[in-house]
């Protein structure tokens, strides 16, 4: 069975770019019978926080991504070790000595000559006193991986098709910390070999990452997954993709901001693909359309403004039915079905719902309008009212038309420059409101 991994660290909020790896697994899971798993890949205890973690769920939750199996990383240390201990035995991880501060000057160093930065094994050539007397000084070891560096690392990837990596042009990656903590690398591998993960989905920054992760992978003595590496997204407004709690592309601050899940999922599925965003389509069509044989290699462009289009669009073909309970949420006086379906066109929101109540149930500041129109208007009044046989009069009596005829109408009715059909707000707003409305106007020129 196919089974695919989501596996964010809690070090802060969920982006866009988080968010569209998920739906790919999700998809691909799905597509083909599989599982979808939830991994909250926690071993940075210094940066990981359970308000973070808390923060990956409810996003997750929201916009209907279901996991099959869950799991947390800072639960798997004792297997961590196990592993370690077999690739000591193996001889193939090593203790190092280097500070933080050497490791930096020796890159400097290489960069300056013209050498790729790669890690000159220094720690492999010292002696059993010199490890000892570092040892006796206090000094905790870090260990890396000895990759194979007579390897060429190749895969068919789902995305990019053959791909391949010396592992010469690589350092040995560091496994584990002073500390004793273990690092994304090394533990990423012994949680997918003991998760079954068939398929790992992700971006392609990770591409020279997994051929060292493909030896380590050889080294624990187990069967490779399959790989498809996708192109990292890009805001099109130049945003910066990140998990920073300002970012109005983080999942917290989109929900927040009142967009509607479904209309992130069709721009995500689709995006970088010859297959059009588009939110009529159901989770059956969406799925069907899935095939990372579509996906370009080029960096897509992420477009808030479409995401925003969508859920405009969406709003605006949902019954009031599938919105009551959500409008029951906002504890509001005056909703109803005619109110929803008046309004509806002209929500960027659900929540904006509100600010149309407080229009046209509410007092409004008057704007100031032609004198004579605004009299015109309350002298062809009638109730009850007819709203076209009140326009029809209007028009005859003012000799007004088109924009000149409507546009006051609006201003003096809802204090807007534009907003739902005036027939829509004349029927809402009813003959006694509407006449309050024009007389407070008067009475406001005057």
């Amino acid at each position: 069975m196919i089974r695919v991994r989501f596996a964010p660290s809690p070090t802060g909020l969920l982006h866009v770019g988080n968010i569209r790896i998920a739906i790919l697994n999700y998809l691909f899971a799905k597509k083909n019978s599989g599982r979808f798993i939830l991994r909250i890949d926690d071993t940075d205890l210094e940066r990981a926080t359970k308000e973070s973690e808390n923060s990956i769920l409810e996003d997750l939750k929201w916009l209907k991504i279901q996991w099959d199996e869950f799991y947390r990383q800072s639960a798997n240390f004792e297997k961590y070790k196990i592993a370690i201990d077999h690739l000591r035995k193996n001889d193939r991880i090593y203790p190092c000595y280097e500070t933080k501060e050497e490791l930096s000057l020796k890159r400097k160093i290489q960069i300056s000559a013209g050498i790729p930065p790669i890690y000159d094994r220094a720690s492999l050539k010292l002696s059993a006193e010199e490890r000892k007397k570092f040892e006796n000084d206090g000094v905790q070891p870090y260990w890396r991986f000895k990759l194979d560096d007579t390897q060429l690392m190749e895969w068919n990837d789902l995305v990019h098709g053959k791909i391949s990596v010396p592992l010469s042009s690589v350092s040995d990656p560091i496994l584990a910390k002073p500390d004793g903590s273990f690092v994304y690398t090394f533990a990423s591998v012994v949680d997918d070999i003991n998760m079954g993960i068939t398929h790992i989905i992700r971006g392609d920054d990770h591409i020279t990452n997994t051929a060292v992760q493909m030896d380590i992978f050889k080294a624990l003595s187990r069967q490779l997954p399959e790989f498809a590496h996708v192109p990292l997204l890009s805001a099109y407004d130049g945003q910066d993709v990140s998990k920073r709690a300002e970012s109005s592309l983080s999942i917290t601050n989109m929900r927040d901001a009142g967009i509607e899940p479904w209309a992130i999922w069709c721009v995500l599925a689709t995006l970088g693909t010859s297959n059009n965003a588009n939110h009529r389509v159901d989770f059956e069509t969406l799925l069907a359309e899935f095939s990372f044989g579509k996906m370009s290699l080029s960096s897509p462009k992420f477009n808030l403004e479409e995401v925003k289009r969508l859920t405009r669009a969406i709003i605006s073909e949902k019954s009031f039915d599938e919105v009551r309970d959500r409008l029951a949420e906002l504890n509001l006086k005056n909703i109803s079905a005619e109110f929803w379906e008046a309004v509806k066109e002209n929500l960027n929101s659900i929540e904006e719902i509100g600010f149309w109540e407080n229009i046209l149930f509410n007092e409004i500041n008057s704007i100031k309008e032609d004198e004579v129109f605004v009299n015109q208007m309350l002298e062809t009044l009638k109730d009850p009212i007819d709203f076209d046989q009140w326009i029809k009069d209007l028009k005859q009596i003012s000799a007004r038309k088109g924009k000149d005829l409507f546009h006051p109408i609006r201003v003096v009715l809802t204090g807007l420059e534009d907003g739902p059909e005036l027939v829509k707000i004349a029927r809402l707003l009813g003959y006694n409101r509407i006449k309050s409305r024009i007389e407070n106007n008067l009475k406001a020129a005057k």
